[in-house]
Formats: C-alpha cells, sequence, structure tokens
C-alpha cells in the first residue's frame, strides 16, 4: 500500500509541470499580444494566470508580462504596483528586468527619486546598461539640476544620471561652490562611474619647460583667431606672452608652447583638458572667467600642475587647491597692504569706501569694512557708485569748498573709466588735504591730466603696477611698437611681465618645482614692475601705495 502511494505522488509531480504548460497556452498568446500592440486584450488574457498557487512559477512570469502590458498601455500605477507585488513577495529568477521596468514605470510617472532607486539595485551588468541609458533620458529632458545636485551621493554610480547632471552643469553660465565640485568630480569620471580611475596623467619629463596657454580668446562668441585685432584684450594679453615666450626661446630657453582657445565655453574646456599636451605640461597659463577657472584649477589640483589666473583679484575662483595661483595680489592681500599703509602715513581713523558695481570691488570693499573694523578704524561711508553718483558721494565726505572732510581718508575701489573722470575733474577744482586711494588702473586713462593734480594727496593702490620710468619698460614699448605698429597695453605689459617670470621660476636649470622655487625666490623686482613676491604665497604680496611726482610714479614706502 505504501508502495503505491509513492508511486501516485511521483506521477502527480511529473505531471504537474505538463499541465502547467497546457494550462499555459493563452499565456504565451498574451506575451504575444503585448508585442503585437493590443496590451489591453494581453491583460485580460493573463489575469487568470497571476494565482501563485495554482499556476506557481509561471504566476510570477505573468506579474511581469501583466505590468509590462499595463505599461504599453499607459496605466503606470497599475504596472507599479504589480511589479511591487512582485517583488516584495516573491523570489523570482529574473528579478533585474523587473527593477529595470519599475525604473522607467517609476520616470513615467515622473517618480525620478523612485525610478532611479530601483535602477540601483538591478546586478546585472547588460540589464544596469540598459537601466544607465534609460536614466540619461529621463534626467537630461525631465530633471532640474537642483534635484540631480540634491540626489548625486545617492546615485552617483548610475552613468547615465552622472551624465546627464555633467551636461547640464556644463550649460550653466553661473555655478555654485558646490556645482563646481561636482563638476570636477564628474569631468574626472570613467565609465564605471568611478572618480579618478583611469584618468590620472602619466607626466612625461622631458627638460622642456612646456606651458599651456589656455584663454578665451572668442569671449564675445565666434571661433578662430584670424580675426582677432587689438580691440581684444585677451589678445593683448597674449601679445605680451608671446613677446617674453620669443625672448626667452632667443637666449636659449627650451621652451614648448600650445595655446588653446576656451570660446567662452565649459564643453570646449573640458575638452581641451583632455588634450595630451597636459601629459606633459608644466604649468597652464589662463583661463581668466570664474566657471573656466574652477574647471581649470581642480584638473590642475588633480594632476599636479601648477595654474595662473593672469588677471584675476579673487582667490575665491579656485576654491581650496595648492596648485592654482593670481599673478595679481588677491583681494585680501590688498586690503592687508591698503590698511597698513594707512596706519603708518594716514592721521585719523574714519575711513570712506566707495566702489563699483563688479564682483571684485563689491567683495573687496566688504573685506576693507570688515578688515577695518577689526583694526579699530571707523567707517563712515560705503556706498555703490557709479558715474552719476560718484560726486555726491565726494560730497557727502566733504571733499567741496567751504566744508570739512568727515574722513581721514577716502577709498576708491574702481577700474571704471566714468567714475574715475567726474573724481579726477572735481579734485582738480579743489585742493584736497583728504589722502584719496584708488586702484592703479587709473594711471592708464588716457583723459587724466595728473600734472593739474598738484596740491591733492592722490595714491595708487598696486596692482602688478608698470613702472614706466623703468629702462626695460621703454624697450618693451618700441619692440613691441616695432611688432605690432600700436604701443602696447595694460594687459601687453601684465602678459610680459608673467610669461618673464615663469620662465624665470621653472627652467631645466632651477628645476620645475613650481612652489619650491617660489620660496627660494622671495621678493623680486619684476622686469616691467615695481616687484613680485610670491613666497608661501599663492598671489602676488607685493602691493605698494604709488603717488605721480614730477611726472614719475615712485613707491612710497
Amino acid at each position: 500500500m505504501r508502495k503505491i502511494n509513492i508511486f501516485l505522488l511521483l506521477a502527480m509531480l511529473l505531471c504537474g509541470p505538463v499541465m502547467a504548460q497546457q494550462t499555459g497556452t493563452g499565456y504565451s498568446t498574451a506575451v504575444q499580444l503585448i508585442d503585437s500592440g493590443r496590451p489591453d486584450e494581453a491583460m485580460e488574457q493573463l489575469r487568470p494566470y497571476l494565482d501563485y498557487n495554482q499556476y506557481g512559477k509561471l504566476a510570477l512570469y505573468a506579474h511581469y508580462h501583466f505590468a509590462r502590458a499595463a505599461n504599453k498601455n499607459q496605466q503606470y500605477q497599475l504596472a507599479k504596483a504589480t511589479l511591487e507585488q512582485l517583488l516584495a513577495d516573491y523570489d523570482w529568477e529574473k528579478e533585474d528586468e523587473a527593477l529595470y521596468l519599475l525604473g522607467t514605470t517609476n520616470f513615467a510617472l515622473n517618480q525620478a527619486y523612485d525610478g532611479l532607486s530601483a535602477m540601483s539595485k538591478i546586478d546585472s551588468e547588460a540589464i544596469k546598461e540598459e537601466g544607465y541609458r534609460a536614466s540619461y533620458k529621463y534626467c537630461s529632458n525631465n530633471v532640474t539640476v537642483s534635484l540631480l545636485v540634491a540626489h548625486y551621493s545617492a546615485f552617483k554610480d548610475n552613468k547615465g544620471y552622472s551624465l546627464a547632471l555633467k551636461e547640464k552643469l556644463l550649460q550653466q553660465s553661473v555655478l555654485s561652490s558646490n556645482e563646481k565640485k561636482l563638476l570636477a568630480e564628474l569631468c574626472n569620471m570613467n565609465l564605471d562611474g568611478k572618480a579618478g580611475e583611469g584618468m590620472s596623467l602619466d607626466r612625461e619629463e622631458n627638460g622642456i619647460l612646456d606651458v599651456a596657454i589656455v584663454l578665451p580668446f572668442n569671449y564675445q562668441g565666434g571661433t578662430g583667431v584670424r580675426s582677432l585685432d587689438g580691440a581684444n584684450f585677451v589678445f593683448e594679453l597674449y601679445q605680451g606672452l608671446d613677446m617674453a615666450i620669443k625672448d626667452a626661446k632667443s637666449k636659449g630657453l627650451d621652451i614648448n608652447v600650445k595655446t588653446f582657445d576656451t570660446e567662452r565655453k565649459n564643453a570646449v574646456v573640458q575638452k581641451i583638458l583632455s588634450d595630451p599636451f597636459f601629459n606633459k605640461a608644466d604649468i597652464i597659463v589662463g583661463p581668466i572667467y570664474p566657471e573656466e577657472t574652477a574647471l581649470v584649477s581642480d584638473f590642475a589640483d588633480q594632476h599636479r600642475i601648477p595654474f595662473i589666473n593672469p588677471l584675476s583679484n579673487i582667490k575665491e575662483t579656485f576654491g581650496d587647491t595648492d596648485f592654482a595661483y593670481l599673478f595679481r595680489p588677491s583681494t585680501e592681500m590688498i586690503v592687508d597692504k591698503l590698511l597698513a599703509y594707512g596706519r603708518k602715513h594716514v592721521t585719523g581713523n574714519r575711513i570712506a569706501i566707495a566702489y563699483s558695481g563688479s564682483t571684485r570691488d563689491e567683495l573687496m570693499a566688504r573685506q576693507l569694512a570688515d578688515e577695518a573694523s577689526r583694526r579699530g578704524y571707523r567707517i563712515v561711508f560705503n556706498e555703490k557708485v557709479g558715474s552719476s553718483s560718484i560726486r555726491g558721494f565726494l560730497s557727502k565726505v566733504g571733499l567741496k569748498p567751504g566744508m570739512e572732510a568727515r574722513a581721514d581718508q577716502i577709498v576708491i575701489l574702481s577700474d571704471d573709466p566714468y567714475i574715475a573722470s567726474p573724481t579726477l575733474s572735481m579734485m582738480e577744482s579743489l585742493s584736497v588735504n583728504t589722502p584719496v586711494f584708488v586702484m592703479d588702473s587709473w594711471l592708464y586713462f588716457n583723459f587724466a591730466n595728473f600734472d593739474m593734480l598738484e596740491g591733492n594727496d592722490l595714491n595708487y593702490i598696486g596692482n602688478n603696477t608698470v613702472d614706466f620710468s623703468n629702462d626695460q619698460t621703454e624697450d618693451f614699448r618700441y619692440r613691441f611698437f616695432e611688432t605690432y605698429s600700436t604701443y602696447p597695453g595694460s594687459n601687453a605689459y601684465l602678459g610680459f611681465d608673467l610669461m618673464n617670470w615663469v620662465t624665470a621660476t621653472i627652467n631645466s636649470a632651477a628645476g620645475f618645482d613650481f612652489r619650491n622655487n617660489l620660496n627660494r625666490q622671495g621678493e623680486i623686482h619684476s622686469g616691467l614692475g615695481f616687484g613680485l613676491d610670491f613666497k608661501g604665497s599663492q598671489s602676488n604680496q607685493y602691493v605698494p601705495v604709488l603717488k605721480l611726482k614730477e611726472g614719475k610714479i615712485e613707491e612710497i614706502k
């Protein structure tokens, strides 16, 4: 009797799968209906097969295809509920397919977080790649930058998510400090989404000074350099750099230079940084604008290549990095030197500050007010001014006939000629005993008649100022005119001085450790200017206060 029972049990177990296959003929037809564009009919035929107790594993497949049909029929909530039940209640061998379908269903419902969460649980490499593609398409078209940034840490391993975020950040003209850091990380990801792997540069040591010049020649749009002229301030800067490079070569220096145009496009900057020349570059000069500067400084820091912003005074543009430099003094350094000079040469503690609307001037005015207060000064005026309001500001401070000055020193932070012109005109008509401090850019304005300002205490804050009484400066002016049939502008002087400084600091004789060489070099007299000092600093610490005496610029110690 026991043998018969065992025989019957075995027969039932063997026959079970056959019976299930026979009853699954409707299931097979339903799957075909989905692919032939009749999902609603497929759903009706699949409903009987959803009973796990009756159909076992076949029911799990039925759940999946039922959800697929609902998705095709745009019944996304039904598809989502079906898939979530399948994944939560059963251990199914095709779980990754269900997760992918759940992810795309959530995307269709515009539920970004749920969709990305489903994609992140996929194990199969092939299906994971499909998930990346779906994530990229959805995130590119439907998700804001702020949301992508907010959830970056959770989904950065999703290659499609990261690529969509990278492209959106590159399209933005202004980036927050956090966005700049994310973009730098994204730009150094390999296809597996792991930062840094496969991206480090194998540095080539060749005994030659290799210089990458990365500048926005076409900052107003366009491409190429053939149409650039002297009115282009970046091209003017390059002319100065190029003359110094030619001088270095004529003296026997082994120097190799490659020039790149960023076109004021972040995507172009990223393409530039993938150029093989950076495998051997010893130093990078430029770019200039903040968002480009942030990208290059992060790259330079990662690959330990010194990078120099030639024009800026704002060190915040390159964040916390050991390899980024300002050729000019930082705003903090200017403030420190100005206050130190005032403590030594100016009587009284009342300061009046006027500043233009530029980013640098607003930042420096804020820093000056804060630091002056800490050092015991009293800020009596601190106002943003323009061409139409500077006269009113000076009148309020007391620069008008019969009125006693209400400040012991006046600081005007601006490179704007439309602020300089009315200021100088007003001072020309008065005899101003109150010390007035302005940026050295005022020395370059062609309308300024400084001879008529005798009796006024006008001081110029050094910012890599050119010493026009220097024989080297006169020689440079002559040679520049011979080459370009025009006299150099302020940016040409700056470019020439910068490249002379670079070639004197790192070369085959001195070695290519830029930081160590700067520390050893200390304070030096620059070729065309009054001095440079980068010892222990990433910006020029030499900030002289200058006066015009008998037509000559003199430093006041």
